[in-house]
């Protein structure tokens, strides 16, 4: 599903490179909303960003601005939605069907406040549903936008620098067999050899 994930994205990216931080942004808002982003492998996604990222697909520093934007963007829609739907929001079949995202969700702001936007932004199970809580429960506005902006802006490169580095060592390693295969070959008949002697005594 991973490779296929990444194929796709891949494709639209090669298609339309004048929309890649378009498409960045989109992906980082909707897997940043509440059910939509529950549901969607978001580290994943994010983790392919990264690898197109390490074979110059896309840029680094523009890649992370969107990303954060979209991402900043995606839980502000997640909060102001919990702002105006208040208590309604438990009336929804989605959260009806799995009354523990919003009791998780509930109990871990109790626990940390306004600090929990920057830590559950790390945190896969309920990243996509502290904004919803901290609307639900009247966070102010004017402390969630400054937490968020500055969740956003780690989260980004958090996220897309392991993929970064992926990409870059299966890049290095296919290198290293094109050139030094002869060697490889060598070192896997001696250990192969050894193995015999060994066995034969």
């Amino acid at each position: 599903m991973f490779a296929e994930l990444l194929d796709t994205f891949t494709q639209l990216i090669n298609q339309h490179p004048t929309w890649a931080g378009l498409i960045v942004f989109l992906v980082a808002m909707v897997e940043s909303l509440a059910i939509i982003g529950v549901v969607i492998p978001g580290v994943a996604i994010m983790f392919g960003v990264g690898t197109l990222i390490s074979n110059g697909t896309l840029d680094m520093a523009s890649t992370v601005m969107w990303a954060a934007a979209g991402a900043s963007f995606g839980d502000g829609l997640s909060f102001a939605l919990g702002k105006h739907y208040d208590k309604k929001i438990y009336t929804i079949a989605w959260f009806k069907n799995n009354p523990d995202v919003l009791k998780n969700g509930h109990e871990f702001f109790e626990k940390y406040g306004a600090i929990s936007i920057l830590i559950g932004r790390f945190i896969g199970p309920i990243r996509a549903i502290i904004p919803l809580i901290a609307g639900i429960l009247d966070m102010p506005t004017k402390h969630y936008i400054p937490t968020n902006l500055i969740a956003s802006a780690l989260w980004a490169p958090a996220y897309l620098i392991p993929g970064f580095f992926f990409g870059k060592s299966t890049t290095l390693i296919t290198t290293n067999l094109e050139n030094g295969w002869p060697f490889i070959l060598l070192f896997a008949v001696l250990i192969w050899a050894f193995y015999k002697i060994l066995k034969q005594r």
